[in-house]
């Protein structure tokens, strides 16, 4: 046995492993209380449990969907599972950050607590909002288990994106700290190296500035709390402690996510039978899925270099939980401790072309979920279906104290013990959601959904439309969707079974309202083609319709499709799932008939628009969704094609289309660097916006100048790999499009 003497520093792990030595293997052999079911402590155990980031199962294992421990690679979770149980089939019930660490810490699903998204103005609606704002840290385990006699500690990554003071409005880190932890110590943002943190023990903030990774830094911060755990004067009392490691989240930035002492780790490993997976045939996929290109070879070397990067940051994470065990059997307390590793959702590789998560394919919502400790049976393997809603339940119960009412999940403390006999943990089905988008490269995809995972086999109704059935158990690869091949009578028990897992019985509620080309987002121009509206609608009954009014608050009017009027009028939404949980609608809104009747009043005027959405219980719910100014008069453009010419493709070629109820004069284009926010005129970089102006060409079906082409060609820049191109028309009154259309356009393919 190793053993620390003192304050135990991360520079004793590199010592360990300099020496080639295992700090997870070490106290193996001699923790038997551990193994054997033998408590060395009266009393309820000390918790840890260590909730990765992003951290799938096939990293960990090295295969899935088997779960067998030969296949680890880190030593100390290999260890941990030859010492104690996995289990084999446990999601996330909305597989992205905050909402899923939201779902383990009040134990119910995120439609339910609130938190349904990362950003919180990333969806702008009411009731869909997300960050720790929405969280309700009076209501959660960490609270739970002071009231069951615990000592509380949280390391690292806390839930959301918006957790930080208001200075402003005299709000600071103590005043926003959860109430629930006694200690409490963060490493805060994105970054790896050079992160922010904070210590609610000594209420500071810190930049950190040397070459500390940040593995490390949590690590030394969590065995600080159970060094002061072990000689304070509660130290009689339980402890848990949650640590949250940012690895192996992609920092997307660019900057290093990998210790140095990691750089020359996994220099060989590659994505598992790459090639296969992004070429697998896949039957009756959904359109969005069908619509990822084959990334290019770029794109497949990126993937690569983040994979090996990955298992890098895992090799962190397995170190700290070594350093924990470690610190733990020093300290006494290992054998009367229930250790937890898991991860807030998985991650897909090039499965059908996607490269990501958020979606609800079980790559990415099934996560690692290993566990130690007294009474826990060796190399055991649970397959029941678990979900992050029951850990709190599940902690609970270790503690002594019973799951509360408003938790949605269920504790499985005795499968822990009884992972074959245990009959009383029975559940037909989990729910999975999500709202929002998933990015895979440079695709968007609609990432709105309700899912109900069952045993082996998943069911999912998409918001635009798709639905989805796979029978896990034959097409573990989910390559076959089954959904258009059952008989109607199965669909229809699908779609009741989905609906009979949500518990909330509120009335519809709106998740997402935006209009086409957001770029100003107080104008728009409906004289000379449409405007679609669109969003996202959900209800626990199914929703049966959504209708829009436009009102005009100066002249007190509505606008129908034939001018403005004092009497109320709606218009009716197309829904892409009528009768789902959740269904996008979409609307267009054209005014071109009004604009070109005789003594049409013109003029632009302030619009507030409102939804009003109907379920199948007939229960409405009506909202203010946008505000914005629609004209009649501005030119109107659109960008159609960029192309790369030349065998060294050293000019970009752009063309679209402008119109205008009179004549368009010109059409302005300008290209900015997206990254240093610079204009390119052709020759030079600028710090102010800088065009070109475009060639025009009256249409053909438009003789009158009403509608011109419009191409302009442009010099590339080198070492730029991305352009954003910025195209706005004028007329001859100098009036101009007040939303111009913009397009990122890739100017380096690195073939």
């Amino acid at each position: 046995m190793v053993a620390a003497k003192g304050n135990f520093s991360i520079k004793a792990i590199r010592i360990l492993l300099i020496c080639g030595m295992s700090v997870g293997c070490c106290h193996c052999a001699t923790s038997s209380a551990a193994t054997d079911g033998k408590d060395s402590k009266s009393g309820p155990p000390n918790i840890i449990l260590v909730y990765a980031d992003d951290v799938d199962c096939e990293t960990v294992f090295g295969q899935f969907p088997q779960q067998e421990t030969e296949g680890i690679q880190f030593a100390n979770l290999k260890a941990m599972a030859e010492q104690g149980l996995r289990f084999s089939n446990f999601h996330v019930t909305t597989p992205v950050c905050g909402p899923s660490r939201a779902c383990l810490y009040t134990g119910q699903y995120a439609h339910r607590n609130g938190c349904r998204v990362n950003d919180p103005n990333s969806i702008r609606a009411s009731g869909f909002n997300g960050g720790f704002k929405t969280f309700n840290p009076r209501h959660e385990l960490s609270l739970w288990m002071k009231k069951a006699g615990y000592m509380t500690a949280h390391v690292g990554k806390y839930l959301h994106s918006d957790f930080k003071p208001d200075h402003k409005n005299g709000i600071y880190w103590r005043d926003i700290i959860p109430p629930g932890w006694d200690h409490f110590r963060l490493s805060l943002g994105s970054q790896y190296l050079q992160f922010p943190s904070y210590v609610k023990s000594t209420d500071r903030f810190t930049q950190t500035s040397g070459d500390e990774y940040r593995t490390d830094w949590d690590i030394r911060n969590a065995i600080g709390v159970l060094q002061s755990h072990a000689n304070g004067e509660d130290r009689n009392k339980p402890l848990m402690l949650c640590w949250s490691p940012i690895a192996a989240h992609v920092t997307g930035n660019g900057s290093p996510m990998v210790a140095p002492r990691h750089k020359s780790l996994y220099s060989d490993a590659e994505i598992p039978d790459f090639m296969n997976r992004l070429n697998e045939p896949a039957k009756n996929q959904i359109e969005e899925m069908r619509k990822l290109d084959v990334p290019a070879i770029a794109q497949r070397d990126y993937m690569n270099d983040i994979y090996r990067d990955r298992l890098r940051a895992t090799q962190s994470i397995d170190e700290g939980i070594g350093a924990l065990r470690m610190e733990l059997d020093r300290l006494g307390m290992l054998d009367n401790t229930i250790f937890v590793v898991t991860s807030d959702h998985g991650f897909r590789f090039a499965h059908h072309r996607h490269y990501g998560k958020r979606l609800p394919y079980d790559r990415i919502t099934r996560v690692p979920f290993i566990v130690t400790g007294p009474g826990v049976p060796k190399n055991s393997e649970c397959k029941k279906l678990l979900a992050n809603i029951d850990i709190a339940p599940t902690l609970l119960a270790i503690a002594g104290s019973k799951t509360p009412e408003s938790c949605d999940g269920k504790s499985f403390a005795g499968l822990i013990s009884n992972p074959d006999s245990e009959p009383s943990f029975d559940r037909d089905a989990i729910l999975i959601e999500n709202w929002g988008q998933a990015v895979s490269f440079r695709h968007v995809i609609p990432a709105t959904y309700s899912s109900m995972r069952m045993q082996d086999s998943v069911y999912t109704e998409w918001a635009s439309g798709g639905r989805e059935f796979f029978d896990l158990q034959a097409d573990p690869a989910q390559n076959h969707n089954l959904y258009p091949e059952l008989e109607p009578e199965r669909q229809k028990q699908l779609a009741a079974g989905l609906r009979k897992l949500r518990k909330s019985n509120l009335r519809p509620r709106f998740a997402e309202c935006h209009y086409e080309r957001e770029i100003d987002s107080t104008r728009i121009c409906a004289s000379l083609r449409p405007v679609k509206l669109f969003g996202s609608v959900e209800s626990d009954s199914g929703t049966k319709k959504v209708e829009l009014e436009f009102y005009c608050k100066k002249t007190g009017k509505y606008w129908s499709e034939n001018g403005w009027f004092k009497r109320r009028h709606r218009f009716a939404a197309d829904l892409k799932q009528p009768g789902g949980l959740t269904s996008q609608w979409s609307f267009e809104l054209d005014s071109r008939s009004y604009s070109s009747t005789k003594n049409a009043n013109l003029g632009a005027c302030h619009v507030d628009v409102s939804l009003v959405a109907t379920d199948h219980k007939n229960r409405q719910t009506r909202e203010k969704a946008l505000a914005f100014t629609l004209a009649f008069a501005d030119p109107d453009t659109t960008i159609d094609t960029t192309e790369l010419n030349d065998q060294k493709k050293k000019t970009l070629t752009v063309s679209g289309q402008a119109s205008d109820l009179e004549s368009v004069h010109s059409v302005k284009v300008g290209f900015q660097n997206p990254v240093t926010r610079k204009y390119w005129d052709g020759k030079t970089w600028h710090n102010e916006f800088c065009h070109l102006d475009a060639d025009l060409n009256a249409s053909d079906s438009d003789s009158d100048s009403t509608q011109s082409n419009w191409t302009v060609n442009v010099p590339v820049p080198e070492a730029t790999p991305r352009l954003i191109v910025i195209a706005r028309a004028y007329n001859p009154n100098t009036l101009f499009d007040h939303s111009p259309a913009m397009k990122s356009v890739v100017v380096e393919t690195g073939e």
